[in-house]
């Protein structure tokens, strides 16, 4: 394996170059094959040069992020001559507004893995979790950035390349603001702000100066997704019917205008045209219709985020890409990593959907693009998780379809300590038999039966009878002499879900049957041991978010473990009650859960559907 060193003049145009030479000490020495970095390429990518050997190599590039790519192929010994850039943008967007905020101190750890992918942007997104002086209850209590950390989050991205742009709400998605009173008065409906409000436009403004002042960027992301149920709430009562296309307009005019007033180029998601001329308010229906001269009036001066992280059909992307630009916009593209709602994020889905949105995106010529890591449902997942789905998307970025073995050796030279095969391996969490090789699938059972009740059994009929040897096989499978502590964190999730699950599809029928020996059984063995296998997952998992994120959003997934360990804990005390008196009566057993889906391998159920079938609130 080759070991590299750089110019003196070459650290000094590329700063990241010192920042890789700390994190891979292996692979830089003194006596290692010379690089030499050169700007000034006029196409966008890089060519590289050079006798090679320890005569070493040229490389000339266009931008920062072309450098740092031609560096990663050269790790990886995959480098080719050359290489064009086919989109400007080749981003990011890491959603930081569900319990996760990454720690400050962890992203430049982050931002060194995507420049060796050749990422460029890091749209860093932010509902509340960012401080804005004069509002101390925006972000009250969620672990906020400060102005201190916003700058030394875009001071790293900067050093290797990547510019971190924020990615804010300023119209829907504040519904964790709307629970202190200073906000009490500022809602439309429930996390969406009243438009035509002046305190609505002193918080956007506020806003909009924090993130100017903390980032280098110019652009900037005002979000404007999800605005559910606009003008039909506070809205309504004080102005009257209005229609929501003029509203969600002049709310956006106003935003453009501050924006531009403060030298920011905005870009907003585009779902809320659709949505608003959808008659079932689906961002996808063929049927929707935007008339002429609400297009005509969409403000000039932002642009438009076509996200889609659903379909399989090249086709149905590029007719969507056709009726953005029919908007009088050229759309951003933004698939999706599917790492939301479970633990791991889901291969067969992000491939699926990366595979056809990319390649739609390359015929079309789309110059922007950049891939979503949500965290929806308490950001539960390893965050580790997502790296292949990322370079899975750089490389489509780059050269169109990836090459497998290739990209088997850059992920081994980006994360030298993992291997790309066993991070896959690890999706199988939820790939469970009955879903695999069926396209549209994108269950989460690894989530949903770790949190299901296991007394009341409401979705016992979605839980395969073989699963538990499923998940006793992969966590095998993933906890080797070898793995990393993702791939451990991975084997302690297939480990207590084998066991809830054998809960699950045994507890109930064993009483049923009046089979004492079986209800001993799992009294004494499976019972402690789930317990068991529970505490010690939520111990990795506690290490693992620790590592990653700010303290703050623990609590939510602690007191999620907390209810699961109590309530497998009650299983357990009423089989005792069972086995002690035959008679005793167990309501909660007398009638048999309900199938709910057609196709079970289909189950995507969150905490909150997977916990009780009764509302919290």
């Amino acid at each position: 394996m080759n070991t590299f060193r750089f110019s003196e003049k070459s650290c000094e145009s590329l700063p990241g170059l010192s920042v890789m030479e700390r994190a891979f000490p292996g692979r830089f020495s003194a006596d290692g094959v010379l690089l030499e970095f050169e700007a000034g390429r006029a196409q966008a990518g890089w060519d590289i040069q050079g006798p090679g050997g320890e005569a070493g190599f040229r490389v000339r590039y266009a931008a920062p992020c072309d450098a740092y790519r031609a560096l990663g192929l050269l790790m990886a010994g995959d480098a080719p001559t050359g290489q064009d850039r086919a989109c400007s943008l080749v981003g990011v967007m890491w959603d930081v507004s569900r319990n996760a905020v990454i720690r400050p101190e962890k992203w430049e750890e982050i931002f060194l893995r995507l420049a060796l992918m050749g990422i460029n942007s890091l749209q860093l997104y932010m509902e509340d979790v960012y401080e804005i002086p004069g509002e101390p209850f925006f972000g009250y209590g969620r672990g906020a950035y400060s102005a201190e950390e916003l700058r030394g989050i875009d001071d790293a991205g900067r050093r290797l390349g990547i510019e971190v742009v924020p990615c804010i709400q300023t119209l829907g998605h504040l519904t964790q603001i709307e629970q202190w009173p200073p906000y009490h008065e500022m809602m439309d409906v429930p996390g969406v702000l009243m438009v035509d409000s002046e305190r609505t436009r002193t918080l956007i403004g506020k806003m909009l100066d924090q993130v100017a002042a903390c980032f280098r960027s110019r652009t900037i992301h005002i979000g404007m997704d999800e605005a559910h149920g606009i003008g039909t709430g506070n809205f309504l009562r004080k102005h009257g019917y209005e229609r929501p296309f003029d509203i969600l307009n002049r709310h956006l005019k106003m935003v453009t205008e501050m924006c531009l007033e403060r030298g920011l180029a905005p870009m907003m998601w585009s779902d809320m045209y659709f949505r608003i001329g959808s008659a079932r308010n689906d961002y996808y229906d063929r049927e929707a219709v935007i008339p002429d001269e609400v297009a005509a009036s969409v403000p000039p001066g932002v642009d438009l985020v076509y996200w889609d992280y659903y379909h399989g059909d090249v086709a149905f992307y590029e007719e969507w890409i056709q009726r953005h630009r029919a908007l009088g916009k050229e759309p951003v593209f933004a698939p999706g990593g599917w790492n939301w709602g479970r633990f791991w994020a889901y291969e067969p889905k992000w491939r699926e959907t990366l595979s056809a949105g990319m390649q739609a995106a390359h015929n079309q010529k789309l110059d922007r693009v950049f891939l979503t890591l949500w965290g929806d449902d308490g950001a539960e997942f390893h965050p580790a998780s997502v790296f292949p789905a990322i370079q899975y998307f750089a490389e489509y970025a780059y050269v169109g379809n990836p090459d497998a073995s290739a990209l088997e050796r850059q992920f081994a030279a980006i994360f030298p300590e993992v291997s790309l095969a066993g991070y896959l391996k690890a999706s199988r969490l939820d790939e469970i038999p009955d879903a695999q090789g069926k396209p549209g699938c994108c269950p989460n059972p690894s989530k949903w039966i770790l949190w299901h009740d296991p007394v009341l059994g409401f979705l016992n009929p979605q839980i395969p009878s073989d699963v538990s040897e499923h998940y006793r096989e992969l966590a095998a499978a993933l906890d080797h002499p070898g793995a990393d502590e993702p791939l451990r964190f991975a084997a302690q999730v297939a480990r207590a879900v084998a066991l809830k699950a054998e809960l699950h599809n045994t507890a109930r029928s064993a009483w049923k049957g009046k089979n004492s020996a079986e209800m001993e059984r799992l009294r004494d063995e499976v019972v402690p041991e789930c317990v068991r296998a529970l505490r010690g997952l939520r111990q990795a998992h506690q290490a693992a978010w620790m590592q990653w994120n700010k303290p703050f959003g623990w609590e939510v997934l602690e007191r999620r473990y907390a209810g699961v360990i109590a309530r497998v804990e009650s299983l357990g005390a009423l089989l005792d009650a069972c086995l002690q008196n035959p008679a005793h009566h167990v309501s909660e057993w007398e009638r048999d859960p309900l199938p709910i889906l057609e196709r079970p391998e289909d189950a995507y159920f969150t905490f909150a559907q997977a916990a009780t079938p009764s509302a919290i609130k």
